[in-house]
Formats: C-alpha cells, sequence, structure tokens
C-alpha cells in the first residue's frame, strides 16, 4: 500500500511475475456467484488493466493482482456472520472485502474517491476538480449521477458486474462522508482498510467516519518496523511523502490508539496484526519493486 497507488504498474497474471506464492492452506476463497464460463471470465478481466486485489473463487477462477487480502484475511477478526448488518467500505479501491462482506450475509456500500484529484497529495496546497483535467464521467449510476474511478476502483466495477453484486457505491472523499450521503442511516460497521496512511488528516477521516458509525469501525495501518511494541509515547512518523506524495503518517501503536480517541471512538482495541501479502510483484521503470508483504496493525473502535 505505501506507494503502491502511485508508483506500481498493471498486474500481471503470468506466473513468471509472482513474487510470493499466497499459503492454500489459508487462502480464502470467495464464492462465485456469476454465471459466466471461465473463458467469458477471463476475457472479461483482461478488459481491465489494472487488479490491485487479487480474486481466488472457489470453482477455480482466478485473477491475480497486486496484493492477495484472501491469504490472510482471518486474521482481521471480522465476525464469522454479518447477516443483518449494514457495512461500509470506506476506500473500497480494488473491492475484495465489499464482496467479502457481501458474502458473510452485510448489506454494503462501498465509498471510493473520484480520481487522483480527490488524493492528499503533499505538496499540493488544494484539491482540484475532477474536471479540470478533462475527464469524462467512467459511468453513471442508475440514477444517471456520474461516478469517476480512483486508479484502482475500476476493478470493483468488473467484478461486481461478474459477481452480479448488489453491493453501492458513492463517489466522494473520505472527509466527505457524512449521514446524509447515505439517508441518515448508521452503519453497523465501518472498514477503512489500509487508508489511513494515504491521508493528511486521519483523524479528521475518523471523526467522518464516526459519524455515519452506529456500532463499531475496523481499520488498519502498517506497523512500525524496528520501534519496540512496548513503547508508550505516542510518535508518528513522515518517511514516504517524497517517494509518493500520497504515503503519509505511519504512527506507533501509542499514537494509532489516539487517533481513535482523538476522533471521539469511547472505546479502541488495536491488539490484532495482519499481513498484507503481496501476490504479483510489481516494478517501476528502474527495475525497484514497489510492492510486497507487509504487516499491519488493526484495530477495532466503538462509537
Amino acid at each position: 500500500m505505501l506507494g503502491g497507488e502511485a508508483r506500481a504498474k498493471t498486474a500481471s497474471t503470468t506466473a513468471e511475475e509472482v513474487h510470493f506464492l499466497p499459503g492454500s492452506a489459508a487462502l480464502h476463497r470467495l464464492k462465485f456467484t456469476g454465471n459466466l464460463s471461465s473463458d467469458e471470465f477471463n476475457s472479461r478481466c483482461r478488459q481491465n488493466p489494472r487488479w490491485y486485489h487479487s480474486y481466488y473463487f472457489d470453482n477455480g477462477y482466478e485473477i491475480r493482482g497486486e496484493y492477495n487480502i484472501g491469504a490472510d484475511v482471518q486474521d482481521y477478526g471480522f465476525p464469522a456472520s454479518m447477516a443483518g448488518c449494514r457495512m461500509l467500505d470506506i476506500g473500497t479501491g480494488g473491492g475484495w472485502f465489499s464482496f467479502y462482506f457481501e458474502q458473510l450475509g452485510a448489506e454494503v456500500t462501498t465509498v471510493d474517491a473520484r480520481g487522483y484529484s480527490d488524493f492528499d497529495v503533499f505538496g499540493r496546497h488544494y484539491n482540484p476538480p475532477v474536471s479540470s483535467d478533462g475527464r469524462e464521467p467512467d459511468r453513471h449510476l442508475e440514477n444517471g449521477q456520474p461516478v469517476y474511478d480512483s486508479p484502482v476502483s475500476a476493478a470493483f466495477w468488473v467484478m461486481r458486474d461478474i459477481l452480479r453484486s448488489k453491493n453501492r457505491f458513492v463517489n466522494a472523499r473520505v472527509y466527505e462522508v457524512r449521514p446524509d450521503l447515505f439517508g441518515n442511516q448508521l452503519f453497523d460497521f465501518v472498514f477503512m482498510g489500509a487508508l489511513l496512511c494515504h491521508l493528511r488528516d486521519p483523524v479528521g477521516a475518523l471523526m467522518a467516519a464516526r459519524s455515519v458509525c452506529g456500532g463499531t469501525l475496523i481499520a488498519s495501518t502498517p506497523v512500525v518496523i524496528g520501534e519496540p511494541e512496548a513503547e508508550t509515547m505516542p510518535r508518528q512518523y513522515l518517511p514516504y511523502t517524497d517517494m509518493d506524495q500520497i504515503s503519509w503518517w505511519l504512527p506507533n501503536e501509542a499514537c494509532f490508539r489516539l487517533w481513535f480517541k482523538a476522533a471521539g471512538f469511547s472505546t479502541v482495541d488495536v491488539g490484532r496484526s495482519v499481513t498484507l501479502r503481496c501476490d504479483v510483484e510489481q516494478k517501476d521503470q528502474t527495475g525497484r519493486v514497489t510492492n510486497g508483504d507487509q504487516l499491519l496493525r488493526v484495530a477495532f473502535a466503538r462509537v
């Protein structure tokens, strides 16, 4: 995730480019709920140039991307069933989590950015409108509302169509999340994947997420490597902005906990960790690998 948005190239599915193989014993395969043949599935997936999330299905279909969420998803500690729950997936990106939550029984709404113009770019003092670069909408919702893809969210729409999913979508910056975007209804669960590290104002983003959370917020961020877990002084680092301009704060455990307290959550548990596992190796023009396995700290916060 750190730097991947800006530097990683198009994912390939050829075995020769595989950097880390998924652990098949632990790999969670999504249910294939579509009706495409294998050839139709592969043809449809090839039409999308970038797969940020890998997709492995119970019928053997697969499309390999930059990260294989299913390899370690059990370590997040999600409920075994989300039947009857309303879930908001903020920063859905390639969409894997949204379909996973749907298959756990949740009614899922997703939120993602309108493109690079919505990103927190280091050194940019404003967010330009999407129209400033002459972009046309990538698609329209059923009600005619225009939708603009982020650098990775086109894959969500491809897989939503393939799986015949009912997941809803809202185009917005994370700071724009507020109750009236969703009919003033609260969500039982709000999920933010490894998103906070890409935000200039993680506390402000958590405040926005809390405004629509009626129960539990789950979020993750990369672990500070080399700092003792027993360290109690809250610290946050700014180590990557000169590399990709969109990777911001890296908090230690104490600081990560305080982000949620600062945003108004009553309790927070940051005791879990999970590996974000690389699937297809990505390289920049110099041959430097731009993705790889990362250890994430996971928070469960309650309003």
